[in-house]
């Protein structure tokens, strides 16, 4: 495949409203594709994004890539309040880039948008069948919110102050 469609800012209405934007890189012709999705607080035009996925040469494979700016980022709506919306926003995404009839979908990234394939994956949406989450921690109860069963003050302290 040579040719792909590129849809900048395409919105994701979550269930409580807030209108989440997204890149999406489609193969050109009919689908459905496989999706590989990457939802991150960096900017979805960040260069950090190609590094481990390169959306345009993905479409040319035969995938939709769809790369999300999490809640209160960059062209998303909301406040952004780092973990807390995650698994209900991951999963609402996934249904909404799945819909209406796709059953081969899975999520790719590192660090912060690692994290955001785990809360996904909690939040178990029917359609996501694989997580590659890199450079993260696999049990956010071993240092990320707790550590040896301690609170983690430096991530879990600031969120209870606001």
């Amino acid at each position: 495949m040579t040719e792909i469609q590129i849809e900048a800012d395409v919105p994701a209405r979550m269930r409580d409203g807030t209108v989440l934007r997204a890149d999406v890189y489609r193969p050109g012709g009919a689908g459905p594709w496989p999706v590989l999705l990457s939802r991150l607080p960096y900017g979805k035009q960040t260069p950090v994004m190609t590094v481990m996925l390169d959306p345009p040469a993905a479409a040319r494979r035969g995938f939709m890539v769809v790369i999300q700016d999490t809640r209160g980022r960059f062209a998303s709506e909301g406040e952004w309040e780092p973990f807390t919306y995650e698994e209900s926003d991951g999963y609402d995404t996934v249904r909404w880039a799945a819909a209406p009839r796709l059953k081969r979908f899975g999520m790719i990234g590192g660090s912060y948008f690692g994290n955001t394939q785990w809360m996904a994956a909690l939040s178990k949406p029917p359609e996501l069948k694989a997580i590659a989450p890199m450079i993260t921690r696999s049990d956010p109860d071993d240092g990320l919110w707790t550590r040896g069963g301690a609170i983690e003050l430096g991530l879990t302290v600031p969120r209870s102050l606001q």
